[in-house]
């Protein structure tokens, strides 16, 4: 964070910075603001907006993307400015609860309570969600039947399944990052 605070040694006006401990990934956009000494009227006079940018010094120095999300696909990213060749990139759904493990957790998941029977005990809890004393009533004794049984089944055992599902969450959104910037998960 040194970098960013404005001193003598510092003559960035603009940064931006990208930064991954190889779990997670962080952007950084900053711009430089004006200390007591320095020449405040400089940093202060820049407005920079699009069209200060010439196209091929964009293009040389650059890689533009822009980026749409959607409602089946996670996003839909176009890469560079060539009208005839330019890459679409995109991630469905499907494709981040993949990264995510979720889809693999859900079937081993739901395989594990058939076994166990825990799938018709779901199926036939009633909502906690009510305002009237009989349905839920009948909820929390069904819940109170099944106690053992379902604290057996979701016991500290499922500790380490979760966890790895919260690391997919977690590292799911730098594969999709890295899938803009590079085309590809790896």
């Amino acid at each position: 964070m040194g970098d960013l605070i404005s001193n003598a040694e510092n003559k960035l006006l603009f940064g931006n910075v990208v930064k991954s401990d190889k779990f997670c990934v962080d952007f950084l956009f900053y711009r430089r603001t004006a200390g007591i000494n320095e020449d405040s009227a400089l940093i202060k006079s820049h407005d920079l907006r699009v069209d200060d940018f010439l196209m091929d010094e964009t293009v040389k120095f650059y890689r533009p993307s822009f980026l749409d999300p959607g409602w089946k696909s996670v996003f839909t990213a176009v890469t560079g400015f060539n009208y005839e060749q330019h890459h679409i990139r995109r991630c469905s759904v499907k494709e981040y609860y993949h990264l995510t493990g979720s889809t693999a957790y859900s079937a081993r998941l739901r395989l594990e309570k058939d076994v166990a029977e825990i799938t018709p005990i779901e199926s036939a809890t009633s909502t906690a969600k009510t305002g009237r004393c009989t349905p839920f009533l009948r909820f929390a004794s069904h819940m109170l039947s099944h106690m053992n049984k379902l604290c057996t089944f979701y016991g500290f055992h499922t500790a380490k399944s979760r966890f790895n599902l919260y690391q997919g969450r977690q590292r799911a959104p730098e594969m999709m990052v890295n899938k803009i910037l590079n085309g590809g998960t790896k």
